[in-house]
């Protein structure tokens, strides 16, 4: 009983939390100075982000350890050379397989027997 009395308080908990939230977003959206407020704060958060981003990536230069970025970009360079590779060796293929026909196979004489 004390199990679905905790599972009562934590539905309840989580309607008040989502109701509490839908109301603020509400209260947000219907005044013009919050909403641009929220709007600049987003932006600055993406900003920050972005920097915090970049400064990473140098710091992870610096050290000599790739980004995801630079993995990425290696990833795609090796898929493109294995790209060219599987056509160099289909190219080569249908060149072996087309000179095998003109080349005259070697002939085996036999010695006559005496007789």
């Amino acid at each position: 009983m004390a199990h679905r009395d905790d599972d009562n308080l934590m539905s309840k908990l989580r309607q008040m939390s989502e109701e509490g939230i839908t109301g603020f977003f509400n209260e947000i959206m219907s005044n013009d100075k919050m909403r641009s407020s929220f709007g600049r704060a987003g932006e600055h958060f993406m900003a920050n982000k972005r920097s915090f981003d970049r400064n990473v990536e140098q710091v992870l230069d610096f050290v000599n350890i790739p980004s995801k970025r630079d993995v990425r970009d290696l990833k795609a360079r090796l898929d493109h050379l294995s790209s060219q590779l599987l056509n160099l060796s289909i190219k080569l293929d249908r060149a072996l397989d087309h000179d095998e026909p003109t080349k005259a196979k070697p002939t085996v004489r036999r010695a006559k027997k005496p007789g």
